[in-house]
């Protein structure tokens, strides 16, 4: 059998084995909010997540899989990769769990904020983002909304951004870790 390629690029772990490809907790990067993981779950495996003072999305990077989030289990047949079309993702509020079942070798982004805003999980799905090119010339980018303001979460925003090689993802370049109104904002 053909070892499975990574959808992530990523050395920490075999292209046949699964576990965290990349992870920042909050605490060990000195992060006030935000922790991101990213992981590879194999055929047959299943990883529960559970929200528990914070609130998660969840966004399938590559693979097949089932979800259960309390509204049984619901199959998911998601991009071969990043670039295969637009993502399926999970909101999971503040004392949810869910179970992530992989059909097929399956990558995942896991980014987590500190919450306790009771809130409802959310399926989101390719229908339910919007996308838009950005900028222009060496700062043009393709940005898919899957959270943005208006979506009932609490504090997440979560999107993707395709940016060409060389290419700015944003200009000026800017940071969102300080409250420093109206330089920089948390």
């Amino acid at each position: 059998m053909q070892p499975v390629k990574s959808i992530v690029h990523s050395l920490a772990i075999p292209p046949d084995e699964g576990g965290d490809l990349l992870k920042f907790s909050r605490q060990e990067a000195g992060w006030n909010w935000m922790s991101l993981t990213v992981k590879r779950v194999l055929a047959g495996q299943a990883v529960e997540l559970i929200a528990d003072g914070e609130e998660v999305a969840i966004v399938l990077l590559g693979g097949h899989c089932t979800l259960d989030w309390g509204h049984g289990e619901v199959p998911i047949k998601g991009r071969a990769n990043v670039f295969d079309g637009f993502p399926h993702a999970l909101y999971l509020p503040h004392g949810n769990r869910l179970v992530f079942k992989a059909d097929t070798t399956c990558e995942f982004a896991e980014c987590r904020v500190p919450s306790t805003a009771r809130l409802e999980s959310r399926l989101i799905t390719p229908k339910d983002v919007s996308s838009a090119l950005r900028g222009g010339e060496n700062t043009s980018r393709q940005v898919v909304d899957l959270i943005m303001p208006d979506f009932p979460a609490d504090k997440l925003m979560v999107v993707e951004v395709y940016t060409p090689g060389g290419n700015w993802s944003s200009y000026p370049p800017h940071k969102h870790d300080e409250n420093n109104p109206p330089v920089e904002v948390a």
